[in-house]
């Protein structure tokens, strides 16, 4: 049974649940804003393009990666509990961070360079295909009765919170050492001081309170037999429902920099900081998302939150492609507003949609399918059809697609009048 935390506890599940995200996000999040240093020292070519698009790849081979830690850290979450899940993921996430910070490029050790860095950004794939879902899980499951969609709301808030933080330190370094020193070395400053992260992250964790694991079927294989034959529609649903925030993120936040940097012409700083803004409105909008969700139903304001995003999409991208910052700002917080109101809500449905026993086998393959498969390749995609295709509005055709099929899919998946699922807790299963 899972022990009831005392009130005095509350911040504590909260920031335990979230700083996983805060340490995922921030990893992703240094290695999307410094591409082009990767293109130079892990993968050098003659052309500046095709060097580009390896660097995404590498960071799309480990976003692929997450749907198969969906799959083991489901298993461990449903079999043991998710607080194991949780502690084994934070360090699988930052570990391999810090050793790319330490990775010595292709002109010390050749192909082996692109080589370890790809195989690191697998084993990152693999953590990240549990940590998202056991914090949502966690956290909601602790959760007071008509407060689980708020609370569920930090999640994701401490997932934006890693962007701004890898952002704002990409900033702050690049401005200190310079454009010279940064391309030398000093990209590798943000990825060593993930250990302070890591630290923080395990110590917090050690923390939670043990819990008794759900009730479910008692061999690994017996549960996978179980989730996926008997849940697999609740897997596609979460994939599909999902696909919007994915894209959105990995391409309005994370991709935004560099194709404002060639589509708007304004410095590689002066992009990173609109994205920076998006995401700290976006985390802001988070919360909202799910205070409303609370009151009107989690559906009901995912659903305003996709409207934004596919009726808003086009407008945003037409003012971050200008030279002004009027623009660029009210553009990112379409986006930021869109994707708050639906990620904010929708993380206390994943979890009610799915009983325990299974449920972070089906919510973290689900959603590691939607973020990992979708969403890794959305920033690949975006640069294949700005660059290659030469369609300027790329970046706004990926992000409206994506929100119109996530819109499409509650709107057929979800069954009329789109009330939210009732949450059963391991403790009461």
């Amino acid at each position: 049974m899972l022990q009831k935390p005392a009130q005095s506890s509350s911040a504590r599940i909260v920031f335990a649940g979230a700083v996983g995200n805060i340490i995922e996000f921030y990893d992703f999040t240094i290695y999307a804003v410094l591409a082009v240093y990767f293109v130079v020292h892990f993968f050098p070519t003659s052309d500046p393009v095709a060097g580009l698009l390896a660097s995404y790849a590498a960071l799309a081979i480990g976003m692929v990666m997450r749907p198969v830690g969906g799959v083991l850290f489901g298993l461990i979450g449903d079999k043991l509990n998710s607080r194991v899940a949780l502690q084994l993921s934070v360090v699988m996430i930052a570990v391999p961070t810090l050793v790319i910070g330490l990775l010595p490029n292709y002109e010390q050790i050749g192909i082996w360079a692109p080589i370890l860095l790809i195989t690191l950004r697998m084993v990152q794939g693999l953590s990240l295909g549990g940590e998202y879902s056991a914090s949502i899980i966690y956290i909601v499951e602790h959760a007071p009765p008509g407060r689980r969609a708020f609370w569920g709301s930090f999640s994701p808030m401490g997932a934006f919170g890693g962007f701004v933080l890898g952002t704002a330190v990409c900033i702050v370094v690049a401005q200190i050492l310079g454009p010279e020193q940064m391309t030398s070395w000093g990209w590798r400053i943000p990825f060593i001081a993930s250990a302070l992260l890591t630290l923080a992250g395990i110590v917090v964790r050690m923390s939670l309170a043990v819990e008794k694991k759900a009730s479910g079927p008692k061999r690994s294989r017996s549960l996978l037999i179980v989730a996926f034959r008997d849940h697999w529609r609740d897997m596609v649903k979460i994939m599909l429902f999902n696909t919007a925030s994915a894209v959105t993120t990995f391409v309005g936040f994370a991709y935004a920099p560099t194709w404002m940097f060639f589509e708007a012409e304004v410095s590689r700083q002066h992009g990173l900081a609109v994205s920076m803004y998006g995401l700290l409105a976006a985390s802001l909008f988070t919360l909202v998302g799910g205070f409303l969700g609370d009151r009107f139903g989690c559906l009901r304001v995912s659903m305003a939150g996709l409207s934004i995003l596919v009726l808003g999409s086009w407008a945003a991208f037409l003012g971050m492609g200008t030279a002004e910052t009027e623009l660029q700002v009210m553009g990112m917080s379409i986006l930021a507003l869109g994707q708050g109101l639906f990620v904010g809500s929708m993380c206390a449905y994943m979890v009610a949609l799915v009983p325990p026993g299974v449920r972070m086998t089906v919510v973290s393959v689900g959603y590691s399918v939607a973020a990992g498969i979708v969403g890794g390749l959305a920033p690949l995609t975006t640069e294949y059809l700005y660059s290659r295709l030469d369609y300027e509005m790329a970046p706004a055709i990926v992000v409206i697609t994506a929100a119109a099929i996530s819109l499409a899919s509650i709107l057929l998946l979800a069954g009329w009048p789109y009330r939210d699922p009732k949450l059963v807790t391991a403790a009461e299963a």
